[in-house]
């Protein structure tokens, strides 16, 4: 097997120390040494903290759009809950943020082009919910479905991480397609 190049390396270490401290918990520098590289070697691939993050977050919209593909063979039902029970998986229990709330807290020292990729994430979870809920029959106008999807499970990955409990996230997101299903 060979070896991911250096670009990968440093997206996937790059990942996991956002999703782990935020974007402003960790340094070039960190990021370099736990990579054993030069700084100088990291700014070959990538001029500024903000431009890796740039990347970063069209990386994830890559890995979100492969995910939805991958599972676009299951019920709309059904590709819901696994988005949630993925999204648990990785954030409560491997006790990480959420890429798209991992910025929220500091969004107005977000750099603007930053913030149109995180947004660009954001929308293309949005469509591809909207799009679920075309083949859900619900009882409430779709976009306030949609909305109301991603606050719930937005916020149930909180109380799930605060409650210790990861299966919260799926009960509550059952509970609400329940309430709302015609």
């Amino acid at each position: 097997m060979s070896m991911p190049s250096t670009k990968i390396q440093l997206l996937h270490e790059a990942s996991r120390m956002l999703l782990d401290r935020g974007f402003h918990g960790f340094s070039l520098q960190e990021l370099a040494v736990k990579l054993k590289i030069k700084k100088a070697s990291l700014f070959h691939h990538y001029p500024s903290k903000t431009a890796l993050a740039v990347e970063l977050y069209r990386f994830y919209q890559t890995s979100f759009s492969t995910w939805a593909q991958r599972h676009e063979h299951l019920t709309p039902e059904r590709q819901l809950l696994q988005y949630a029970q993925t999204l648990t998986t990785w954030i409560c229990e491997k006790q990480r943020v959420c890429p798209v709330g991992a910025l929220s807290l500091e969004w107005h020292l977000v750099a603007p082009e930053l913030q149109v990729e995180i947004k660009t994430l954001h929308e293309l979870q949005r469509r591809w919910l909207t799009g679920l809920f075309r083949h859900i029959s619900v009882s409430v106008p779709r976009a306030r479905a949609v909305e109301a999807t991603v606050a719930l499970i937005q916020g149930s990955i909180q109380l799930a991480r605060l409650n210790d409990d990861p299966k919260l996230v799926l009960r509550t997101l059952k509970t609400y397609l329940k309430s709302i299903k015609k």
